[in-house]
């Protein structure tokens, strides 16, 4: 007897192709809303309801499909590349390699992507302009995504095999362009904008020009995580860079540094798991000051009250504000960690400079 209920033609956002739940198995059509796709959708259903209860075959091959490869690893990096409770950059990272490989050779069986076909992506890269660490990066991946699907029995093994002999581009040999590399920031520029910046941010400049802490590692500062004992305290973030690689990451905190630091930790001493520097203490400090000149009383808190933390991008885009009301060329907050590697590199060499900034 015909299906009453026809499953519906549906977009899996993660790669933009059109996809169909028959029985519970996924079927994987094409790019979304063109007429390849539509014609698939079409004969599977048609298939589907004159079977009755019969699944239809997926494919003539045994073999899955290149645009179902990146679909099925896709799926399994959005769980695996989870930092914290939320999807990391590199999931990122991995849809925009993988795109182009649904897009060109999704119908194509795994086993007939070649080493050209991977060139020819990546020489798309290189006209689009991207630059040449990005490009190798995205190469990257589509091989780990081959051998992803090597260890699942999804892909034969000689197909990564040929897929590795590809090298990545070199520098000065290709016309990819290089990552402009990152440059320190002189410190009259420093003192220049700090004036202009809250008080909160201020510190935050202040405390990452003395430790060389990553942008992340200030943002992220609690009391809970300083060791304060000895004449230098320790900072152990609860999460890093490269805590991923089962690395370690401290950073030394001198006398100068505690100086900033004390108000703030006194201040949130009954919550030490708090963050140190964050947007809401921001807010009650100028509604303080402003209390104190104007006399005027608080205002009640808005509907949207502020973060506990600054955000990446909340950080970058303060200091770059305050640069720009100081007069002075934009810099960000990683140039203040390569400042104190120069001047720590200058005095002491490179092997100390190494070590301050872990």
């Amino acid at each position: 007897m015909p299906k009453k209920n026809i499953p519906s033609y549906r977009l899996h956002k993660a790669t933009g192709q059109a996809i169909v739940v028959l029985k519970g198995k996924t079927f994987y059509l094409g790019k979304w809303k063109t007429p390849a796709s539509r014609e698939r959708y079409t004969l599977l259903i048609a298939e589907y309801t004159r079977s009755g209860t019969r699944t239809p075959p997926q494919s003539p091959c045994t073999e899955i499909t290149a645009g179902e490869l990146a679909v099925r690893f896709l799926e399994h990096a959005e769980t695996y590349y989870v930092k914290n409770g939320k999807i990391t950059p590199t999931f990122r990272h991995c849809k925009l390699a993988l795109r182009p490989v649904s897009q060109h050779y999704g119908r194509e069986p795994v086993s007939q992507f070649s080493p050209l076909a991977l060139e020819h992506i990546r020489d798309g890269w290189v006209a689009a302009g991207h630059a040449r660490l990005t490009i190798n990066r995205w190469t990257g991946i589509i091989r780990q995504a081959f051998r992803w699907g090597v260890v699942r029995e999804l892909v034969p093994a000689n197909t990564l095999f040929a897929l590795q002999a590809l090298e990545n581009l070199k520098a000065g040999r290709t016309p990819a362009p290089e990552y402009t590399k990152v440059q320190p920031v002189p410190d009259d520029t420093v003192e220049k904008t700090i004036p202009y910046c809250s008080p909160v941010i201020a510190d935050m400049i202040r405390i990452q020009r003395l430790t060389g802490m990553r942008p992340q590692d200030v943002r992220n500062l609690r009391g809970c995580d300083v060791l304060q004992t000895g004449e230098v305290w320790r900072y152990t973030p609860y999460t890093h860079k490269t805590e991923h690689h089962g690395k370690e990451h401290d950073v030394a905190i001198g006398p100068k540094a505690q100086k900033i630091l004390l108000p703030w930790l006194e201040r949130k001493k009954e919550t030490p798991e708090a963050f140190l520097f964050s947007p809401a203490d921001n807010k009650v400090l100028r509604r303080e000051q402003k209390a104190a000149t104007r006399g005027k009383t608080e205002k009640k808190e808005p509907k949207n009250p502020p973060g506990p933390k600054y955000t990446r991008r909340a950080y970058w885009i303060n200091v770059t504000r305050a640069c720009k009301k100081a007069g002075v060329d934009p810099w960000t907050p990683n140039q203040l960690r390569h400042s104190l590697g120069d001047r720590v590199r200058g005095t002491y060499g490179l092997d100390y400079a190494q070590a301050v900034l872990g």
